[in-house]
């Protein structure tokens, strides 16, 4: 038996999430495991009705599970950033899931684009950082002048910017990444950890 953790979020999410689980439960069916399903409330509906993002409880109660079942996060009543640094960026940070892991493996029977290729030359995984560079989320947009102190807390570093911005330009964005020799290590280690298992081939 599984225990999973499901956030269906925002928009489409939920309804992603609903028909996921119905494929999970039939391979489950056909493989011979069972999942049981725990829904979580995280989301716009919440934060509007409660002003609530991730709360610590939420946290402790997530730990309980091996893995999390995520749906989307995002919504047109709430200023971006506020869920998606609030929610997600969250998540990911207090579990640490430094490694965004993209398989890529076109099937049998499905079209592509790319003429006269099949299965056996599509099946590829992208490793990317999850955590680091522009993920800290540290940055905005102004006009004329901005003095502001900028921080970010990590398990593994503590980080503050000083700005002080003037500019006769109409508008300025800006975006600040940070990247640790210890989380470039990881991923580059998973990465080539990864590639041995598969074809001792990485890009």
């Amino acid at each position: 038996m599984y225990r999973i953790a499901a956030i269906g979020g925002d928009g489409i999410g939920p309804e992603i999430i609903a028909e996921g689980k119905k494929v999970l439960d039939a391979a489950g069916e056909r493989f011979g495991f069972d999942i049981e399903w725990s829904d979580f409330d995280l989301g716009a509906d919440r934060y509007l009705r409660s002003g609530e993002l991730v709360t610590e409880r939420d946290f402790k109660e997530l730990g309980k599970y091996r893995a999390i079942y995520f749906g989307a996060i995002g919504d047109e009543r709430v200023k971006p950033g506020i869920l998606e640094k609030g929610i997600l960026l969250n998540l990911r940070f207090h579990f640490d899931q430094y490694i965004n892991l993209r398989p890529i493996r076109l099937l049998e029977g499905v079209p592509t684009p790319l003429a006269g290729k099949g299965p056996q030359d599509i099946d590829f995984v992208v490793v990317r950082e999850n955590t680091e560079d522009f993920y800290v989320g540290i940055g905005s947009r102004f006009k004329g002048h901005q003095k502001i102190d900028l921080e970010v807390l990590r398990d593994l570093y503590f980080v503050k910017f000083g700005l002080d911005i003037e500019s006769d330009a109409e508008e300025i964005a800006y975006q600040i990444g940070v990247v640790t020799r210890e989380g470039a290590r990881r991923v580059i280690d998973y990465a080539f950890a990864l590639a041995k298992k598969r074809r001792n081939k990485l890009t």
